[in-house]
């Protein structure tokens, strides 16, 4: 029974890792600026200001095109899944000031 208990709380554990990763643009920024995430994770981007936004991989002064989203008003959102470790920076290409990072980890023991 100990063992069973122990796979169910295992496997739900592991499942809400899968859920996708929001990142709130309000106010002109990147909320939370830098995330850590497990490999595989779909990150959301959520425009929360009235005014358009982008969300553009790279620095600001040289996008990498690994990803590019725009997110033209309030509700707006974008979103990009992270198949590759690594730290991949981005900005909003509008306002060159608005940068963030996504931290991309292998995953964990007992993860799927």
């Amino acid at each position: 029974m100990r063992q069973a208990w122990l796979v169910l709380a295992l496997g739900v554990g592991a499942g809400a890792d899968a859920r996708p990763t929001a990142v709130e643009v309000r106010t002109f920024q990147f909320r939370d600026a830098t995330i850590e995430v497990p490999i595989g994770t779909e990150v959301v981007w959520s425009n929360r200001d009235a005014i358009e936004h982008t969300v553009t991989s790279g620095a600001s002064d040289s996008a990498n095109g690994l990803f590019a989203g725009r997110m033209a008003d309030s509700g707006a959102t974008f979103s990009h899944v992270f198949d590759q470790v690594g730290t991949f920076g981005y900005f909003c290409d509008r306002h060159h000031f608005m940068r963030g990072q996504v931290r991309v980890v292998p995953l964990t023991h007992g993860e799927p």
